[in-house]
């Protein structure tokens, strides 16, 4: 079967960059569900990658300008940009996989919603909000992100290592606060390390320090004396959060299907991050593998304190912290290739 998935967002230069920088929720998505289904499929991404190439799994990556658009194919899936609805390529069937959220870059009109045979979601709470905006959308297939677990495994814990990763930077404005108020309430010691820079995640992104504050916000998690590094590949941020004692995520951001808390909850490091918006709370139990808190986007401040009371609770109760290590290795979490059999079985019912 001929499968050829879109992406005209990933800010790719080459197919190197899959391995040293796909590290963004969407692109990694696209990445690994797309090789896992060149085991069973002839599969190709068409994407605004400048020199494309064949991945080790065998997928075919091309950009616009060496597209045959003569091709016919079984199954196009729109991995973003709904609005266009792609009436140049020729397939038999068509599949939306949302990576977003209606409000936030989907301008889907209704009829060209209407030429996908399926809808593919990454959460419960996407597809909700989803079929709150379109009324009409017909069948749908829930199939999450998964995590290689040959890398993101639990190892041996620093109680203390606190670590927090998100680029975008989710909630890193209010890190400095948050670390020093843990500090000065637990009993043993503890040190923060942060992994935030979409500037070197995402090729090809120009930061504007005055627009965003991103700048100011590095600066002043570092003069709290949190340790502030660049994102890092997949093998060296598996080692670190596999020796992490706690995640500590502040967001106020609705994440569909965060990599990273998957990620940690995988390598047995329980996760403190906001539990009303977003799917955090269909893989985050409250106190058995993470905390989750209320975000009260009127007063940011209670969200911030009630984060940092739950770090405190669990890092001053020694039987409460080792329990939410065992339960997070244990939280049922797909891998790639699990993934990539739902897709399988998905696309042959299409």
């Amino acid at each position: 079967m001929k499968i050829l998935f879109i992406d005209l967002n990933t800010r790719l230069k080459s197919i190197t960059d899959l391995e040293s920088h796909a590290r963004g929720g969407m692109i990694t998505s696209l990445f690994k569900v797309s090789d896992a289904l060149s085991q069973m499929h002839s599969v190709t991404v068409l994407s605004d990658i400048k020199r494309g190439g064949v991945t080790a799994k065998g997928t075919s990556w091309v950009n616009a300008e060496m597209f045959d658009y003569r091709q016919l194919f079984d199954v196009l899936v729109s991995n973003r940009g709904a609005g266009e609805g792609w009436p140049g390529i020729i397939a038999k069937k068509r599949v939306l996989w949302t990576h977003d959220l209606p409000h936030s870059g989907f301008a889907v009109h209704p009829k060209v919603l209407r030429q996908y045979s399926r809808v593919v979601f990454m959460s419960k709470y996407a597809e909700r909000v989803w079929r709150t905006v379109f009324k009409d959308i017909g069948k749908s297939t829930l199939i999450p992100n998964g995590v290689d677990k040959k890398l993101f495994q639990p190892r041996a814990k620093g109680n203390g290592f606190l670590i927090y990763a998100s680029a975008p930077n989710r909630g890193l404005k209010r890190l400095p606060l948050i670390f020093e108020a843990i500090k000065s309430r637990v009993s043993g010691a503890v040190f923060m390390r942060a992994y935030s820079n979409m500037g070197k995640l995402h090729p090809g992104e120009v930061l504007d320090a005055e627009k965003d504050g991103y700048s100011l916000d590095y600066k002043n998690a570092m003069d709290a004396g949190i340790e502030m590094y660049d994102p890092i590949p997949q093998e060296k941020l598996a080692v670190e959060l596999g020796q992490a004692g706690l995640m500590i995520l502040p967001t106020d951001y609705p994440e569909i299907c965060s990599n990273i808390i998957l990620q940690s909850l995988a390598c047995g490091t329980p996760v403190i991050t906001t539990g009303n918006l977003g799917s955090a709370g269909e893989w985050i139990k409250h106190r058995k593998n993470g905390m989750l808190t209320k975000y009260h986007p009127v007063d940011y401040m209670v969200h911030t304190i009630e984060i940092v009371r739950n770090a405190i609770e669990v890092l001053n109760n020694r039987n409460l912290h080792e329990k939410m290590i065992r339960n997070a290795a244990k939280t049922k979490i797909l891998t790639w290739e699990q993934v990539g059999q739902k897709w399988h079985k998905m696309i042959g019912g299409l």
